[in-house]
C-alpha cells in the first residue's frame, strides 16, 4: 500500500497525486475522466473509463474438433455465472447439431441469456438482463417458496402413494437451479464491479451473504429431489403406515425450520435465528428415531427410509447455517 498526503488546493478543493506507475499502466493522459466509487465503509474506489463506459465482455468457445457437448455446457455454464454479458459460440465449418443442442439448453435455463445471432458456424448469445436492475432477495424468496414447495409435496406425495407428483417435484429441481445460477451471477459481477455493487446499494460482505443463501437454498432443494427419489422407493415397495407418519412429521419439522431461518434472514431477527438453531436437536432426534425403524424393513426399503431422515437431518442443519449467517452478518 502507497500511503499520501493530501493537499488542499483553492482553500477548499482536496487533491492527491496518483501512482505513476498505474497511470501508464491505464494510459491515463491530460483531461482523461476517472469514476470515482465511494464505498460504505469509507474507503473510495477510482476506476479507468473502460470500467465505466461498457460493461459487455465476451467469452469465446471454438468447437472445432472433438468437442464434448456435456463439457462444452458446463464451460458455458460457468461463463455465464463468472458475469460474461455474451457468450460467442465459433466453428470454421458447419456446426455439429451436439453443440447446437447445448446453446438450446443453455437458454432454456440461464435467466436472460438469448440467441441474439445465428449463422451456419456461428452463435451468439447475450445476457438481456441488466444486474443493476436485480434484487437478490426477489430471487431469494421465489427460491424459497420453490424449495418449501418442494418439500412439502414430496411428503405429501409419499402419504398419498403419488407417483406423477414425484416426478413433478423432481423436475421442478431445475427452477431452483437456474435461480441459484442468477445469484451467483449477480454476486460474481458485484464482487468485480464496485458500479454495480454500488448501483444495487450493497457491500461486498452483503453480497457475499446473499450468494451464501442462494447455495443454502439451492442445497435444500437437492435433497427435496432425493427425498421424492426414494420416496418413489417406498411407494412403490408399499412401505408400512408408521414408517410414512414418522417421516411425514420429521418432514413438518423441518419445513418449519427452514421457514424460520429464511424469516430470520429477510427480518435480520437475531432471537428468531438463535432459535431456529436450538430446533435442531430435536430434529436429529426424530431422524434417528427413523433410523431405527429403517432397521426393521428389508434393505432396500431400508436404505430408502435412512436416505430420507438424512436429507430431512440435512435440510434442517442447512437450515441453522443459514440462521448462523444472520448471526454473524449482524455482528459484522
Amino acid at each position: 500500500m502507497e500511503i499520501r498526503k493530501v493537499q488542499v488546493t483553492g482553500g477548499s478543493s482536496f487533491v492527491i497525486t496518483l501512482p505513476k506507475e498505474w497511470a501508464n499502466s491505464i494510459d491515463l493522459k491530460k483531461n482523461d475522466p476517472l469514476g470515482l466509487v465511494a464505498r460504505p465503509d469509507g474507503s473510495l474506489i477510482i476506476t479507468p473509463p473502460s470500467r465505466w463506459e461498457s460493461a459487455v465482455s465476451t467469452k469465446v468457445f471454438d468447437v472445432d474438433g472433438d468437442e464434448d457437448p456435456v463439457f462444452l455446457y458446463r464451460k458455458m455454464v460457468g461463463a455465464y455465472i463468472a458475469g460474461f454479458s455474451v457468450l460467442e459460440v465459433r466453428s470454421q465449418g458447419k456446426m455439429p447439431s451436439s453443440v447446437r443442442d447445448v446453446v438450446s439448453s443453455l437458454t432454456q435455463i440461464a435467466i436472460g441469456l438469448e440467441i441474439l445471432e445465428e449463422s451456419e458456424g456461428h452463435i451468439i448469445l447475450k445476457d438481456l438482463i441488466d444486474p443493476r436492475e436485480m434484487r437478490f432477495n426477489k430471487s431469494i424468496d421465489r427460491m424459497r417458496v420453490l424449495v418449501a414447495n418442494m418439500l412439502s409435496d414430496a411428503f405429501q406425495a409419499l402419504e398419498d402413494g403419488d407417483l406423477e407428483k414425484i416426478e413433478d417435484i423432481i423436475s421442478r429441481d431445475r427452477d431452483i437451479d437456474r435461480l441459484e445460477w442468477l445469484i451467483s451471477r449477480q454476486s460474481n459481477m458485484a464482487q468485480r464491479d464496485p458500479l454495480i455493487s454500488q448501483k444495487i446499494g450493497m457491500p461486498h460482505m452483503e453480497v457475499t451473504a446473499n450468494f451464501t443463501v442462494g447455495r443454502i437454498l439451492e442445497r435444500v432443494g437437492d435433497h427435496a429431489v432425493h427425498i421424492a427419489k426414494n420416496s418413489r422407493e417406498l411407494i412403490e415397495a408399499g412401505v408400512s403406515i408408521d414408517v410414512v407418519q414418522e417421516i411425514s412429521k420429521a418432514g413438518d419439522q423441518s419445513l418449519s425450520i427452514l421457514s424460520s431461518a429464511v424469516d430470520s434472514w429477510f427480518n435480520r431477527d437475531l432471537h428468531l435465528a438463535n432459535r431456529t438453531i436450538e430446533q435442531i436437536v430435536s430434529l436429529v432426534d426424530a431422524c434417528r428415531n427413523i433410523n431405527r425403524m429403517a432397521q426393521e424393513h428389508e434393505v432396500e426399503e431400508s436404505i430408502a427410509i435412512s436416505l430420507i431422515a438424512g436429507s430431512i437431518r440435512r435440510t434442517g442443519e442447512y437450515s441453522a447455517d443459514l440462521a448462523e449467517l444472520v448471526i454473524n452478518t449482524m455482528m459484522e
